[in-house]
């Protein structure tokens, strides 16, 4: 027969007259005189602080867990595979807030101290009190919530685990870019005249908390950030276990791991992208939207939390507004009169998006007034064949995942599923973003490939469905799995140009200023921040000389294309004379042009301008000249002195 759950023994409860609490405490202060004992001892052996941490802590583990479950909670009963499972993810939440506190210690200089190891054991003791009474030692801790936790118990230590596995996740040009902007703007440089950036400020503002709290804990600002994308998705997969309905507490953690792992891993490569930042938060939303429809009132919090996290990713790009109108509709379709507009996430959505406007309005109106005119100039020069569009893997599982969804009758579930209305909708509204950008850029695909795997997944946890429905279509499954390997086997980002450019930049001291002339940001990012040598240019890429090929190959110069070819001149000869560079690369061939060849020589482009070449030959030497690019190293002393009218550039972290 089977056994059921310990309960807890009124004895066991008043033994010497105590509360819980205290004899939690002394339980605690023994475990922790003998666990702070056996890291001191650890310290004085050799070990590392975090080792010595980890050593200390294991070894009151299993005296503490009999002890609290026996005395402090007076539970009887055998133990069971539940309430250990219980205990060992109760003990890994509290493990890394204490894991926290050692390490925000060490970065502030205390590193050896057995003092920042006390201070990370009362925040373990504290947390893990709080954990033990109300989820592993309660006495039926499967009513403790209207869900089972066992999806928390999934999500919460593997996000903690991959706070460490991913600390040092390479981050592509474009992220990297966004930090360094974010750090010239915490310098006082101004965005859209000080710098050249065509995308809107949302997303370089974001950054600038990300640089504050890496400069507090002395931390690289990458980690800060991806540490930022695994909170948010851990947001995400929590939201999404209290916004579904759920036939069972498997499906519900299915669910929610389902949802972590979307949001992180869809593109592996891309990571830290605004898509991504969009899709992490747009999955709950997309789920609450799903329980309107069918009739539920999730409650003021609930709901105000899930608007406040998809707020920013609907704000990145004005594209992405299409998710959420095109959500609205189909609630309008499904509650006809019952449809109510002023709800917590409509009002917050409305007000963060007010907000916003007016920001770009009063904070950045460079912004509209010469950055949207520049794009509206040049920026077709980008702009790629309908054919590059679908020339990815990527696009393959999308016909897969379509053919799919149609071979399985997936529209006839729909019908009576709003959780696989409400993800099929964000698909093709993201699609739709995708083809309005008109680039083909694989990061631009990755909401659409993120809710077709929501969508597809949903088999085996939508109201109605359960894990054996899904497991009963193995094709699904298998798509499932190989669209998630794909995204592993592409790796993280590795710039392939870095090794080439960097033997470059490594001719010069760190801390020397590069300048590059080229239209990929690929060729100077993030090879430059890499090595600790300073950006020297306003532009993190001449993004507009592929407009100026087309345009002079097409005999279409307009009056505007022409004013900008004069700036963008004077604008580089300026940072140049600026920041004097040790190094000066200019690129000979693009890969912008290969589908339509265009005779354009980037250095006599700049050329047209004597000061340019005065400057350049009077200060450098040519040291390469090959298919990819030209080299020139500063063979002059930087002038002591710069003009008065050049802007601050803020060196990289350790520069200093």
């Amino acid at each position: 027969m089977a056994e059921g759950p310990p309960v807890a023994s009124s004895e066991g409860r008043s033994a010497l007259n105590l509360p819980p609490i205290l004899r939690f405490a002394i339980t605690g202060v023994a475990n922790s005189v003998v666990g702070f004992s056996v890291l001191v001892l650890a310290l004085r052996l050799g070990l590392s602080d975090i080792a010595a941490n980890l050593t200390g802590f294991a070894a009151g583990l299993t005296v503490g867990f009999i002890a609290n479950r026996k005395w402090t909670f007076g539970v009887e009963g055998r133990v069971n595979a539940g309430e250990i499972a219980r205990y060992l993810a109760g003990f890994a939440l509290a493990w890394s807030l204490n894991f926290g506190v050692v390490m925000i210690g060490i970065r502030a200089g205390h590193a050896g101290s057995p003092l920042i190891h006390l201070a990370g054991i009362v925040t373990y003791s504290v947390a893990f009190y709080f954990i033990s009474r109300s989820f592993v030692f309660a006495t039926s801790p499967e009513t403790t919530t209207p869900q089972s936790l066992l999806g928390e118990m999934i999500v919460v230590p593997f996000a903690a685990l991959l706070f460490v596995a991913m600390r040092h996740l390479p981050l592509t040009h474009d992220v990297i870019w966004q930090l360094w902007i974010a750090r010239q703007m915490l310098g006082g440089a101004e965005l859209y005249s000080q710098i050249n950036e065509i995308n809107p400020p949302l997303w370089f503002w974001m950054a600038m908390p990300v640089h504050r709290i890496a400069a507090a804990l002395a931390l690289p600002a990458p980690t800060i950030l991806v540490w930022f994308i695994l909170l948010i998705a851990l947001a995400s997969a929590l939201l999404v276990g209290r916004i579904g309905c759920f036939d069972g507490p498997r499906e519900r953690a299915f669910a929610m791991v389902m949802t972590l792992l979307v949001g992180l891993f869809t593109s592996i490569y891309d990571f830290g992208q605004r898509e991504q930042i969009l899709l992490i938060g747009a999955i709950p939303y997309a789920l609450l939207i799903a329980a309107r429809i069918r009739g539920e009132r999730p409650s003021l919090v609930l709901a105000g939390a899930i608007g406040l996290l998809a707020a920013p990713g609907f704000a990145l790009k004005h594209y992405f507004v299409l998710a959420p109108l095109g959500l609205e509709v189909l609630l309008i379709w499904n509650l006809r009169r019952g449809w109510r507009p002023l709800r917590p996430e409509t009002l917050i959505l409305t007000a963060l998006g007010s907000a916003y406007a007016a920001a770009v309005l009063t904070l950045t109106p460079a912004f509209l007034t010469v950055m949207v005119p520049m794009v509206q100039a040049a920026y077709f020069g980008f702009e790629t064949p309908v054919w590059m569009w679908f020339d990815e893997p990527i696009q393959a599982f999308w016909a897969l995942e379509l053919a799919l969804i149609a071979a399985i009758g997936l529209p006839r579930l729909m019908r009576e599923r709003p959780e696989m209305q409400v993800f099929a909708l964000s698909a093709l509204a993201f699609f739709a973003a995708y083809l309005l950008q008109r680039k083909g850029w694989q990061y631009h695909a990755v909401p659409v490939s993120g809710m077709m795997l929501m969508l597809l997944s949903s088999l085996g946890w939508a109201q109605g469905q359960r894990i054996a429905d899904l497991a009963a279509k193995p094709l699904v499954c298998v798509v499932i799995a190989l669209y998630l390997s794909f995204s592993f086997l592409e790796r993280p980002y590795d710039n392939e140009r870095e090794p080439y450019v960097g033997r470059f930049v490594d001719m010069i001291p760190r801390g020397s200023g590069v300048l590059i002339m080229a239209s990929n940001p690929m060729w100077g990012w993030p090879a430059v921040e890499h090595r600790h040598r300073i950006w020297a240019s306003r532009f993190g890429a001449l993004w507009m000389l592929p407009a100026f090929g087309r345009a002079r190959a097409d005999h279409a110069e307009t009056p505007a294309l022409l004013a900008l070819e004069k700036s963008v001149r004077r604008d580089n000869y300026a940072d140049m004379v600026c920041a004097a560079p040790g190094l000066i690369l200019v690129e000979n061939h693009e890969p912008n042009f290969i589908t339509r060849p265009i005779d354009f020589d980037t250095m006599q482009f700049f050329g047209q301008d004597k000061p340019f070449t005065d400057y350049l030959s009077a200060n450098y030497r040519l040291i390469n000249n090959d298919v990819y690019l030209r080299a020139y190293l500063r063979t002059t002393p930087a002038p002591a002195i710069r003009p008065a009218d050049c802007r601050r550039v803020v060196p990289p972290f350790g520069t200093e």
